[in-house]
């Protein structure tokens, strides 16, 4: 329905344009929805249950690329304060995240709900604080940005900075992720390694193991992704992991990659007002079967 409504659109207005594209939002969902390479590339984002809103999916023509479990992209902790009782999970898909203020922004005019045309870029802000659940104490905060360009539909730039408001004790910490179907994403390059997973199977298994900071995942269909940072300071240069980057064997259907900022290497102190910042990026590209 809302390809049909797309064209409409844009024939309808003596400003469409060859990059011209729609935002549609209502209270649970959001996608931008773009001409690109004779198809429609859409990136959507979802409110989840706690009430922050994150990356869902990207598609071409309604066809995933990206996995559609509603896992997250963007960062999560797994985490306590010094005193704390517990290791728990922040962020992402996992809770104990809060929202504090969001924006959506299109063409420079913030956008509340409804269809818009789209000439220039939409623009995500996003603030909230990490709770830990034992006594709700507030442990970080985290002020978000994505963006997508029309001048580069296929792509999209996520930015964050979180700042720790105590002492805390971490046993992982992710700073980009990517899960991405297996039929557009089984197969790796990843630095000097390449690899596959099997279709239609979960096994558990984790391949890469890289020090690298950007990932190509391809499938057999036509279409890949890359994802990943800008610098490796946001994983603060992988020394707080045992070999990097990773893809793991998730599920039948799709895989999921993550770049850690420390994965298993014991429990790493981090001061309280610290500051992690980090800009990850993912692009949905074109590849040869």
């Amino acid at each position: 329905m809302w390809s049909i409504l797309l064209i409409i659109f844009l024939l309808s207005s003596s400003m469409a344009s060859a990059n011209a594209g729609l935002f549609t939002k209502n209270n649970y969902d959001a996608a931008l929805h773009i001409p690109w390479e004779g198809k429609t590339i859409s990136w959507e984002f979802k409110l989840k249950s706690w009430g922050t809103w994150n990356i869902f999916a990207v598609s071409l023509n309604k066809d995933y690329i990206s996995g559609t479990s509603g896992t997250d992209w963007e960062y999560v902790y797994y985490a306590k304060p010094i005193n704390g009782s517990n290791l728990e999970w922040m962020g992402g898909n996992h809770g104990n995240e809060v929202l504090r203020t969001l924006t959506f922004v299109v063409d420079g005019k913030e956008i509340i709900s409804g269809t818009t045309k789209i000439t220039k870029n939409l623009i995500i802000k996003e603030t909230t604080d990490l709770v830990y659940p034992e006594n709700k104490q507030v442990v970080g905060s985290v002020e978000r940005k994505y963006v997508i360009d029309l001048s580069t539909p296929n792509r999209f730039d996520f930015y964050q900075q979180t700042t720790w408001h105590t002492d805390l004790l971490f046993d992982r910490a992710y700073m980009c992720m990517l899960p991405i179907m297996k039929k557009h994403g089984r197969h790796f390059k990843m630095g000097d390694v390449s690899g596959s997973f099997i279709d239609n199977k979960r096994t558990d298994g984790r391949q890469g193991w890289q020090k690298v900071t950007e990932t190509l995942m391809y499938g057999d269909n036509g279409w890949g992704m890359i994802a990943g940072l800008t610098d490796s300071s946001s994983v603060d240069n992988f020394v707080h992991t045992s070999a990097g980057a990773l893809i793991w064997d998730l599920s039948s259907d799709h895989v999921k990659l993550y770049y850690p900022r420390m994965y298993l290497s014991g429990l790493i102190p981090v001061n309280a007002n610290s500051i992690w910042e980090a800009h990850s990026y993912y692009i949905v590209v074109p590849v040869a079967n």
